[in-house]
């Protein structure tokens, strides 16, 4: 693709967004081929958005895949608002990591040491998900990958003490009067994983973290479905607990 191509990409993912809209795919020749031709456009899509970058979501690779997006909304508090109207929203339970320090690109790849060194807090959390694409577009992973990987945002809750953090733990979803409990845990087991690997891999592509930006890792129960304009709350097992309402945002003034 060329700079061109990848800019319309990113202006036409942008545009729908926009809109609070899933998009249809992509025309054939702004489609992305190749890991790093999505990337370019997911880092476009930002930019024409008009959107800062203050966070990112992260998984550990796979051989055709890279599991990274930046993360742009941060909300907090009673509500939790979401760009697209619908009857129900998706949520991921996580925990977020606070970074306390920078870690700028280098040439010599950081310990798993001084990445852990680098987080000053860790909070419950919840990525919001958002559907880039109409549900039959055929949308493949590189397809995603260049809209951000479903991420709209990230609720941050309360934070953990230090010594907290479970590879494992029950996680009870309650709203309009029912409960639904989860085997909660973490895809790799260790929730640092995919940082470590995040801070490897920007790195090597001339982009550093920052202070004050937030790093999710994975669900610890996969997407789940909440309904629209009910009172939710999340037991973390030990960990803590999420208070707060689903909403679409345009509802507030």
């Amino acid at each position: 693709m060329t700079p061109e191509q990848i800019q319309l990409s990113a202006a036409w993912l942008a545009d729908y967004r926009q809109r609070g809209e899933a998009a249809p795919l992509l025309p054939a020749e702004l489609r992305p081929t190749s890991l790093a031709e999505a990337f370019a456009i997911q880092q476009w899509l930002f930019i024409e958005l008009g959107l800062p970058v203050v966070g990112w979501k992260a998984g550990l690779p796979g051989p055709d895949k890279w599991v990274l997006a930046p993360i742009a909304h941060l909300q907090q508090g009673e509500l939790c608002l979401f760009e697209q109207q619908s009857e129900q929203y998706s949520i991921e339970p996580e925990l977020a990591f606070l970074l306390a320090t920078d870690l700028p690109a280098r040439t010599e790849p950081y310990s798993e040491a001084e990445v852990k060194a680098a987080i000053g807090a860790t909070h419950l959390a919840l990525e919001l998900i958002i559907r880039p694409y109409n549900a039959d577009a055929g949308a493949e992973f590189l397809d995603q990958l260049a809209a951000g990987l479903f991420n709209q945002g990230l609720y941050i809750g309360p934070a953990l003490a230090e010594e907290s953090l479970s590879e494992k733990f029950e996680l009870v979803l309650e709203y309009s009067d029912q409960q639904h409990k989860f085997a909660a845990q973490h895809p790799n087991q260790d929730p640092l994983l995919p940082l470590y690997w995040l801070v490897k891999h920007l790195s090597q592509q001339g982009i550093g973290l920052k202070q004050g930006e937030w790093v999710i890792t994975g669900s610890y129960a996969g997407v789940l479905q909440v309904p629209a304009n009910t009172e939710l709350k999340l037991q973390f097992g030990p960990l803590g607990q999420i208070n707060t309402f689903c909403r679409h945002k345009a509802v507030i003034s």
